[in-house]
C-alpha cells in the first residue's frame, strides 16, 4: 500500500518554491500509463502538504488530464484540498505498488 509518508518522502521542492524560496512540495509517479502529480505547501498550490493535497492523474501517452476518468466527483482537472486518507484511498485505487515508478 501507498501511504502519505511514502508521498511526502518521495516529494521534492515544486519548480515555483525553488523561484520564489517557498516551501511548496511535489510528488510525482505513477506507472507505465498514468502519473500523479501531488502538490501543496506554499501559496498558490493547494492544500498544506501534511493534512490536505493538490491532486492531478496525467494520462502518459497524451499528456492529457484525466483526474475525472479516476475520481467523477472532481470539479475540475485538478482536486484541490484532498485530504490524506482520501489521497491514499485514490492512490492504491489506481496503482499497484509493485508496478509503481517515482519520479526522482
Amino acid at each position: 500500500m501507498i501511504t502519505i509518508k511514502d508521498i511526502i518522502k518521495w516529494s521534492k521542492p515544486h519548480p515555483i518554491s525553488t523561484h520564489g524560496g517557498g516551501e511548496g512540495r511535489q510528488s510525482r509517479f505513477g506507472n507505465k500509463n498514468i502519473e500523479f502529480s501531488i502538490v501543496g505547501g506554499q501559496p498558490g498550490l493547494y492544500g498544506d502538504f501534511k493534512k490536505n493535497f493538490e491532486v492531478a492523474i496525467f494520462d502518459l501517452q497524451s499528456g492529457n488530464f484525466v483526474t475525472k476518468f479516476f475520481y467523477p466527483e472532481a470539479d475540475d482537472d485538478v482536486i484541490p484540498y484532498m485530504s490524506a486518507s482520501d489521497v491514499e484511498t485514490l492512490v492504491n485505487s489506481v496503482i499497484k505498488r509493485d508496478d509503481l515508478t517515482v519520479e526522482r
